[in-house]
């Protein structure tokens, strides 16, 4: 179980990373969403759209979080930077307001640590799962995301998934891959995803204040890091072909 003293230093240390993630976005200067930015990695894009946009207005989907990736898309055929307003908004909606906030803790908790019965100390079952699940909520939704907010501001990234513009299935296999490790910058040019990198290894290194047993912090913050950034390449896959697979789901008249 969690102490009481690490549950308070993390409590205390997410409040902080979350104001810092609020400052700089208070500071972001205003977008009347009149901006119209082209990507450059396409040459010659349509008018409209393409098929895998999920919508013709950008702005109206900025702030959707998908109920199973816990992410958001923005779309490159059509790319407007987020304004300092949605920054705040998103965030509190990818850490807490939204049940895609809640489905990546627990896939990582699953298929991280209950699979493998780490930390062996929590046992397993239901209540080994659940501390586990606790573990992740603190280090994933609270730690990583006022990280990762915070820099992107600092950095002008942007921290939704960059959906392809391309239309066949290897292109955007790979764009997927590709975009673990990049975004935009607000000028709609490819850079670094520097503030999610730096999210995943952060929330890793923090989580060793209450995980229990002995933990080198650089050495897991390494390991179980990468594994999250490892995770995260299929879940952009799901998150680029989204649009069709929602398409292609039930749903109510």
């Amino acid at each position: 179980m969690l102490s009481t003293g690490s549950c308070g230093r993390a409590a205390a240390l997410g409040l902080t990373l979350a104001l810092l993630a609020f400052l700089p976005a208070t500071a972001w200067p205003a977008n009347d969403g009149q901006v119209n930015l082209q990507a450059p990695e396409s040459p010659g894009p349509p008018t409209q759209p393409p098929p895998n946009s999920g919508s013709s207005d950008g702005r109206k989907q900025s702030l959707a979080v998908n109920p199973v990736t816990g992410q958001t898309t923005a779309f490159a055929a059509n790319y407007r930077p987020l304004t300092g307003e949605e920054r705040w908004r998103l965030y509190f909606k990818q850490s807490c307001a939204s049940v895609g906030a809640y489905v990546g803790p627990f896939l990582a908790a699953l298929i991280l640590d209950q699979a493998r019965g780490d930390p062996r100390q929590w046992g397993g079952g239901f209540p080994g799962f659940g501390r586990r699940m606790a573990s992740r909520l603190a280090a994933g939704d609270i730690v990583q995301n006022s990280v990762q907010f915070s820099a992107a501001a600092l950095l002008h990234e942007d921290v939704r998934y960059i959906a392809s513009n391309q239309h066949g299935f290897k292109a955007r296999i790979g764009h997927a891959i590709l975009y673990s490790l990049l975004t935009y910058n607000n000028q709609g040019h490819p850079t670094l995803n520097a503030a999610n990198l730096t999210g995943y290894y952060v929330s890793s290194g923090v989580s060793t204040l209450w995980l229990p047993g002995r933990h080198r912090l650089w050495s897991y913050a390494l390991s179980d890091g990468s594994g999250a950034l490892a995770l995260s390449v299929p879940v952009n896959m799901f998150q680029e072909f989204w649009p069709e697979i929602h398409r292609a789901l039930p749903h109510r008249k």
